[in-house]
């Protein structure tokens, strides 16, 4: 009787080993299967080493329906930023905006003579062709653009070098 029992047992643990690898044997092709079908994602269209340095800018134009300042992303070369981006910025501004609903409040003619960070104030040189403006968006244009900037947080904007009466403080963002 003993070796009956013994050979039950036996009988059993064989029949629940052959069980749990016929299960571990239907789990692992599942899995294997859910692989084979997953989609593999492949881009339409290789990134470009010039579509890998685009960047953002900030840039505030007129809007000329509401003659409010509004902000305008464009994009451009991270290369053209490295050695001057406030004189860059200054630059893309005094350019106008590319948007036909929108107007450059910056006076034609404004030339950049010279743009410089002093702490976290950038000192802007303008020529005199900027005191043409017809108001406050020409200053704020400048202002809100470069205080985009993480590391400017005051503008201070000189005519030919020299500070005039109504823009001896430097302008912080509006």
């Amino acid at each position: 009787m003993n070796k009956k029992l013994i050979f039950k047992v036996i009988l059993i643990i064989a029949i629940i080993s052959i069980v749990a690898i016929l299960i571990i044997l239907n789990f692992s092709t599942e899995i294997v299967e859910n692989v084979e079908n997953e989609a593999v994602i492949e881009p339409e269209q290789e990134i470009s080493e010039e579509q890998m340095r685009q960047t953002g800018v900030s840039l505030y134009f007129e809007d000329k329906q509401s003659l409010e300042l509004v902000k305008s992303e464009i994009k451009v070369d991270a290369k053209d930023l490295i050695d001057n981006p406030y004189m860059y910025i200054v630059n893309l501004l005094i350019k106008g905006p590319t948007d036909s609903n929108m107007q450059n409040p910056i006076p034609e003619g404004t030339k950049v003579n010279k743009v410089e960070l002093k702490g976290d104030c950038a000192i802007v040189d303008l020529s005199k062709e900027f005191l043409n403006s017809n108001g406050m968006n020409s200053i704020y244009s400048i202002v809100n653009s470069l205080t985009e900037l993480k590391e400017v947080n005051s503008v201070k904007i000189l005519i030919e070098g020299e500070t005039k009466d109504n823009m001896k403080e430097a302008f912080v963002r509006k």
